[in-house]
């Protein structure tokens, strides 16, 4: 957890906040500009990013990774790697708050359910999907709604 904040901190002092950089930047090792940004071909989504450098926050095998799955990717998707293709960071996410939590979602508070990844038990939208799932059934059964058949875990293949 100490490492990650490290990181969110550095990001936030380097850039104020979430930085932005062109690929074709990272690659030639200097920080993307507002100036180069504009110039490019992409248009930043988020205006509020500040041009920099990723690799003054991300460690080298991270951003080592980072640039060889784009390069991958772009043999699957041509253009994923393009010079102009821009790289926000950091995110740091926790998951190290987890909920004591039924089979079914359910919390110590009686009737009361989490589910997703403020609950701690997923690490994405599917899992976390799932999870309200789990605790959506739990509910219909406890007030005797039907379930669909084809909710029904038992329905499945």
């Amino acid at each position: 957890i100490a490492y990650g904040k490290y990181l969110a901190r550095l990001a936030n002092i380097l850039g104020g906040g979430v930085l932005v950089q062109r690929f074709g930047d990272l690659q030639e090792g200097r920080r993307s500009t507002p100036e180069r940004i504009e110039r490019g071909i992409v248009q930043p989504t988020l205006r509020s990013a500040t041009p920099g450098d990723l690799s003054f926050v991300l460690p080298y095998r991270h951003l080592k990774g980072i640039v060889e799955m784009l390069q991958a990717m772009d043999g699957l998707c041509p253009g994923v790697a393009s010079r102009h293709t821009l790289l926000y960071g950091v995110e740091v996410k926790f998951y190290s708050c987890r909920l004591e939590l039924t089979e079914n979602m359910e919390t110590e508070i009686p009737n009361m359910f989490a589910v997703g990844d403020g609950a701690g038990v997923s690490r994405g939208l599917v899992q976390a999907s799932a999870s309200g799932v789990i605790a959506a059934r739990e509910i219909l059964r406890r007030i005797g709604a039907p379930i669909a058949a084809s909710a029904r875990p038992d329905s499945l293949p």
